[in-house]
Formats: structure tokens, sequence, C-alpha cells
């Protein structure tokens, strides 16, 4: 008798809905502070949270209240070519 095949890890872990592409979805980080930024802060009126994009086409998302120093952070990426100086995260 035969065993049936199973499944790998990453297979289940697509047929779920999860993967390489989706593993951070929905957990998002201000740059700047560290803030956890719920996705339906980017879309409310005002928004409360944005998505700054550096001249390598990267997206970084930020808090409104620390728009400034967030975009000094990819300026600074843009200017050296190293990776963006993030906080720490935190909830």
């Amino acid at each position: 008798m035969k065993r049936e095949k199973r499944l790998t890890k990453r297979e289940k872990k697509e047929q779920a809905g999860g993967g390489q592409a989706n593993s951070h979805a929905g957990h998002i980080h201000c740059i700047a502070c560290g803030r956890h930024i719920d996705p339906i802060e980017f879309s409310a009126a005002p928004p409360s949270a944005l998505v700054i994009t550096c001249q390598h086409k990267s997206q970084f998302p930020s808090c409104a209240t620390c728009e400034v120093t967030a975009r000094y952070l990819v300026e600074e990426h843009d200017r050296t070519g190293k990776a963006v100086n993030t906080a720490a995260a935190y909830h």
C-alpha cells in the first residue's frame, strides 16, 4: 500500500495564502519611530500614515507625524546608497 503524497511546508503556506511575498503583509512599522501601523491608516481621512518612495522606487512606511524625519532618512539612503536607518519596531 502506497502512502499518500504529503505537501511540503512551502506548499502548505502557498495554499493557505501565505508565502514569501505576503509573509509581512499587514505588519508594518514606521521607519522613523518604529510604531506599528495598521494598513487602514494609509487610507483613512486624513491619513495617519504614508508611504515614502526613494529614487530606486523602494517604498518605506511612515507615520504622518514622523514624515519629516522619515523623508530625511530616505534622502540619506538615496545619497549614500546604504540601507535606510530604521528605528526599532514596537507595538
